[in-house]
């Protein structure tokens, strides 16, 4: 299963993700999950590249299937509306293979983060 953390600051900003796991819809090289989830990650990032100046730090493992970003401050109403998307595009992922792709959100409160299992409980 490939899971999905969301990561949101106290003011409820997103502010990075972790993504890791095989779907195991199908086998490497031919899993439709896998590809989906990897395609709107990289469309993100190359986003972040080209059309933001967001500062930002990511880490990407193709072997152990791991993508991680971070915004390393505030993002700008462009960063936040490519976050945004991503999340869509994870989503409507989540809603046709719930099975094989879990979304969880964490939220900063306190210094430490809460998990939430939907955005709407953010």
């Amino acid at each position: 299963m490939i899971k999905a953390r969301i990561v949101l600051d106290e003011q409820r900003d997103f502010v990075g993700f972790h993504i890791s796991g095989h779907a195991g819809y199908k086998k490497l090289g031919n899993d439709i999950v896998c590809a989906g989830v990897s395609t709107l990650v990289y469309t993100f990032l190359g986003s972040v590249m080209d059309l933001v100046d967001d500062p930002y730090v990511s880490e990407i493992d193709e072997k152990a299937a791991v993508f991680r970003f971070r915004f390393a401050k505030k993002p700008s109403q462009e960063g936040t509306l490519l976050f945004r998307s991503l999340l869509l595009g994870l989503n409507q992922m989540e809603d046709g293979y719930g099975g094989y792709l879990s979304i969880a959100y964490y939220l900063k409160s306190n210094g430490k983060y809460m998990k939430k299992t939907n955005y709407q409980e953010v």
